[in-house]
């Protein structure tokens, strides 16, 4: 396996930015698979790969991962702000494209993120339902709206979704996850597969719950797993196990 970290500057955010990535090119082989990996609020382009095993399921999928830089932008073409959704779903795609062996068949193209990351992978397979078989979202923000009209939301965090969401903090129906999905399902030729993982302790637990019970009331192929744990890494290295059964194996630990 190859780790290789990449700065390079981005025409769409008009600034350098890092995008982490390991991959079986030192093997000689092309990759089987391709999986675009997002991290969360607070995190980086790098803390999948410090925190998590992430590189030892790659070997054994012969999987490149790819861990993009996003900041706190929630994956998205903010209001006051830089254009993250656009550049991780066109420039990153692109850029990847010409520097590795990767499979860029859309049957063996996934995406998958923590949080904040959650919500940008089921954003991102939402919107662009044909390129993506599958997605994954761990302790994910399933519910914007939900997110941003907390109660106990700090001030200081009010003032950073105003810069991503707008000042009224209105969400639109193309940064809606339901919104998305409602929209998915009026072309069911195209529906990506889902999973979503959240723990019993997690501050997301209920948002993740109606989200589930949602979903498997369409004809969505959506599974749901919850088990003991918070929103913590604890509880994402145990999930990330899971996510790269059901990626790779069609299966879930608890199945």
């Amino acid at each position: 396996m190859a780790h290789i970290t990449i700065e390079t500057g981005s025409p769409t955010l008009c600034m350098t930015t890092s995008i982490h990535v390991v991959s079986p090119v030192d093997t000689g082989q092309d990759s089987d698979r391709t999986l675009y990996l997002l991290h969360g609020a607070g995190d980086n382009a790098s803390t999948w790969q410090r925190l998590t095993t992430v590189e030892l399921y790659a070997q054994k999928y012969n999987c490149t991962v790819i861990m993009p830089e996003a900041n706190r932008s929630y994956y998205t073409d903010m209001t006051y702000g830089l254009n993250y959704f656009s550049y991780i779903t066109q420039e990153l795609p692109e850029l990847c494209n010409r520097l590795f062996k990767m499979n860029t068949d859309p049957e063996h193209t996934f995406i998958a993120g923590l949080s904040m990351g959650g919500y940008g992978a089921l954003k991102c397979a939402l919107t662009y339902p044909e390129r993506y078989a599958k997605a994954v979202s761990l302790s994910g923000v399933t519910d914007i709206k939900q997110r941003l009209h907390h109660m106990d939301m700090p001030q200081g965090m009010v003032k950073e979704m105003q810069a991503v969401f707008g000042p009224d903090l209105q969400v639109m129906p193309d940064q809606d996850i339901y919104a998305l999905a409602a929209k998915r399902l009026k072309e069911p030729d195209k529906l990506p597969s889902i999973l979503c993982c959240c723990g019993s302790e997690d501050p997301f637990i209920q948002m993740n719950r109606e989200f589930a019970a949602y979903m498997q009331e369409t004809k969505f192929d959506f599974r749901y797993v919850e088990g003991p744990g918070s929103h913590d890494w604890l509880f994402w290295e145990e999930h990330l196990r899971t996510t790269f059964d059901f990626l790779f194996n069609d299966k879930t630990q608890e199945e």
